[in-house]
């Protein structure tokens, strides 16, 4: 095994315990809902990504210039700022709760909405975070909600392209191409 293979299978398994250690939740921003929307308890800030933006048809609140490293070995530009943003959830009683906060927009190469709860959205709520229990408690003027969390498997990347050529050239496969000519 080369390096670099070894290298990206290391990566590839920290990015999925990171993922697989997600707690997910439902959110919308107005009438947009956010399905990829989740706590960051390893990020300060918590983010809104390009295509929620465009969904939104929002411009920045502020502008900003500095790079962000979350969770992941990625830095990932900041792109404005977007203040006082309301973020409705629902609570285990199906209640409706919304939560104010501020979010650095960044591009992360996504094609859907993501919302992600970072540190200081996290304590301006009061919130604790509960895996076990897939919920979050959060208390906002004077009440204690808990709102409904969720994992998600980590999605099983196919291996990369020269790994499946490096695999079927080693293969003594009796169906491969060549030996179906010889057969006919």
């Amino acid at each position: 095994m080369c390096l670099s293979q070894k290298t990206r299978e290391e990566e590839s398994k920290e990015s999925d315990e990171w993922l697989s250690s997600l707690q997910y939740l439902n959110a919308n921003i107005n009438d947009l809902t956010i399905s990829e929307s989740f706590l960051d308890s390893g990020s300060e800030f918590g983010s809104i990504n390009d295509p929620a933006i465009k969904a939104l048809g929002w411009k920045a609140d502020k502008p900003s210039n500095f790079a962000i490293k979350g969770n992941s070995k990625h830095i990932i530009d900041s792109l404005g700022w977007y203040t006082d943003v309301p973020v409705t959830l629902k609570d285990k009683e199906d209640k409706t709760v919304t939560v104010i906060g501020n979010f650095v927009r960044i591009d992360n190469g996504e094609t859907e909405p993501i919302l992600f709860f970072g540190m200081s959205n996290i304590r301006k709520v009061q919130g604790v975070p509960e895996p076990n229990k897939n919920q979050f408690r959060i208390k906002l003027h004077g009440k204690a909600y808990i709102i409904p969390t969720f994992s998600k498997a980590p999605v099983v990347k196919n291996p990369l392209k020269e790994d499946q050529n490096q695999a079927s050239t080693n293969s003594s496969n009796p169906t491969s191409e060549e030996d179906l000519k010889k057969s006919a």
